[in-house]
């Protein structure tokens, strides 16, 4: 297919590459987020039942 890259349908796959590369960058920056919370928890969720097994 030799399609001239300014054409209409270069010009919305470009745009649809864009939309999705930033869509992935929130994506990581969620995920990211969501592994750091998690681990925060864990921590969280360890000490909790340390002191309880002292206190038990």
């Amino acid at each position: 297919m030799t399609e001239d890259q300014n054409s209409p349908v270069m010009q919305q796959i470009g745009m649809l590459n864009l939309r999705i590369n930033d869509m992935m960058t929130q994506l990581n920056a969620v995920m990211k987020a969501l592994l750091e919370e998690n681990a925060a928890l864990k921590k969280e969720n360890a000490k909790l039942k340390a002191e309880q097994e002292s206190t038990s």
